[in-house]
């Protein structure tokens, strides 16, 4: 049986290090994506029996793979901005099922965006990720975020990769944009970032 007290423990120490070695990535993220990995390697932790300092390394060698990853999105995306889940986590958890934040929100034509966590994010954008999700992915949003209720660890798996998969969309939304704003022919021109009139 895991020690889920101990492994949570070593995963926040873990995560806090890690996370100092790489600005920009947040603890928190690293902290999931380690505990997400010993959810899917229960079995191997469960029969291992590994000493402390063996943990440590294994969620070490986890974080820094993540972080890398993260990082490398970023400079692949540097031209464009780049939503992370850690953003996506919290406009669901402050923003996305809160009625008043829909009330204050401004319509698409204004091209006003929410700002949350000091980046600015589009509800609307959000909301049309989101509605790209499958039911189940969908549902494991709406248990956490807006019944806030505790997950299992499958749960907690499927939460994360509906996460992903908001920011994978997120994501392309804005590499297509660029794309489209790179073809553009029309007379005179276009700036990124420029509404059409």
């Amino acid at each position: 049986m895991i020690d889920w007290t101990k492994f949570t423990k070593i995963a926040d120490q873990v995560a806090k290090k890690v996370a100092i070695e790489y600005p920009g990535i947040e603890a928190d993220d690293i902290r999931q994506e380690i505990l997400l990995h010993v959810v899917e390697k229960e079995a191997v932790y469960e029969g291992a029996e590994y000493v402390d300092g063996q943990i440590r390394r294994n969620f070490r060698n986890v974080a820094v793979s993540f972080a890398g990853r993260e990082r490398y999105t970023y400079i692949y995306h540097s031209a464009e901005y780049v939503y992370t889940s850690s953003e996506v986590r919290q406009l669901f958890e402050k923003a996305f099922f809160q009625p008043e934040m829909w009330e204050k929100a401004p319509t698409k034509d204004d091209g006003v965006s929410i700002t949350a966590g000091g980046v600015v994010v589009a509800l609307w954008d959000l909301d049309r990720a989101y509605g790209t999700l499958p039911i189940l992915d969908a549902e494991v949003i709406v248990k956490k975020y807006e019944r806030g209720e505790s997950l299992t660890s499958a749960e907690t798996m499927r939460l994360s990769r509906a996460v992903d998969k908001i920011v994978r969309v997120l994501n392309n939304s804005v590499v297509k944009r660029g794309q489209e704003e790179a073809t553009y022919t029309g007379p005179g021109r276009r700036k990124v970032g420029a509404r059409a009139e």
